[in-house]
């Protein structure tokens, strides 16, 4: 699996291979161009319901994941409200993922940014910056925030499924600086890039079953996060900045970013790492409850009950 997310990784940076960077992605640049960010929305709703109730998997594991949040029923009319919203927040987001590689610097102005100085507080530290953020919002505006501040990024992506969609999305990070790695056998290269004073982006909410993880309580009920940040925090001494950029109305979003948290190596390595992915599961947990349909939260992040 590692080879093949190489490949396509190397692909999306050969300029003169494959569909996705010979037709696919210039068309997709060129529509973002003539179709305006609202009518993108407008459009992207209608396929969103419709995905909603075609996408059955999806659909029933957002239904339980709201349901577990607000202690009810799948069927419960606020869960299933809950979960067709974040299917339509959802839409919005491929919608932006076409349109923001493509921003200019004052189309930035929409952006509101709260917590800027946190990521210039963790930069000084000199060990590079652990930007750890989650499926909420728009992972495209915050990217390209920190992208602007001058950061350069490393991130890591796991096999997705169809392969066009993933071949798509590796080429709209390439094009917008963001170096892509496997999920599998990558930590000593994530220390390199932190240790030459870059950032590392990792996604932390990637449902307890695939994370291998720790445990910690995530909206009152006991489940997994993943231990890698709080593990690489340890190894590197880095700090790690949680983020997240929101919708807004009127076409505007507010990017958060949270207070850098430490590694403490006076503790046993392993409780630490416990403790500080609780304390960044419970950062993570304060933005789910003020955004809760903008989570994408199609995958189980409990186990059953």
């Amino acid at each position: 699996m590692a080879t093949e997310i190489e490949e396509r990784v190397a692909l999306s940076q050969d300029r003169h291979h494959g569909l996705v960077e010979s037709w696919l992605y210039p068309a997709n640049v060129a529509l973002a161009k003539v179709v305006p960010l609202s009518l993108g929305y407008h459009i992207s709703l209608p396929i969103a319901d419709l995905c909603y109730w075609l996408w059955t998997s999806k659909r029933e594991g957002a239904l339980r994941n709201y349901a577990r949040m607000l202690g009810c029923s799948p069927d419960d009319e606020r869960v299933q409200r809950l979960a067709r919203s974040s299917f339509r927040n959802f839409g919005k987001y491929i919608v932006e993922l076409l349109h923001v590689q493509g921003w200019s610097t004052g189309q930035f102005q929409r952006v509101t940014i709260e917590g800027d100085e946190h990521f210039d507080e963790a930069l000084q530290h000199g060990k590079g910056v652990i930007f750890a953020s989650a499926h909420m919002g728009s992972i495209e505006v915050a990217s390209a925030l920190v992208l602007l501040k001058g950061f350069r990024i490393t991130s890591v992506m796991e096999q997705l499924r169809p392969k066009a969609l993933m071949d798509w999305i590796v080429t709209c990070r390439a094009k917008m600086g963001v170096s892509l790695l496997p999920t599998a056998g990558t930590g000593f290269q994530l220390v390199r890039a932190l240790r030459r004073g870059e950032m590392v982006a990792l996604i932390v909410d990637v449902g307890y079953r695939d994370n291998g993880g720790v445990p910690v309580n995530f909206l009152g009920h006991a489940t997994y996060f993943p231990a890698g940040p709080a593990r690489l925090a340890r190894i590197s001494g880095a700090p790690i900045v949680f983020g997240v950029a929101v919708r807004r109305p009127g076409n505007r979003f507010i990017a958060y970013g949270s207070p850098p948290i430490f590694s403490d190596r006076k503790k046993d390595a392993e409780q630490d790492i416990r403790d500080l992915t609780q304390q960044l599961v419970d950062i993570f947990e304060g933005f789910v409850r003020r955004y809760p349909d903008q989570w994408y939260v199609f995958r189980d992040m409990w186990p059953s009950e």
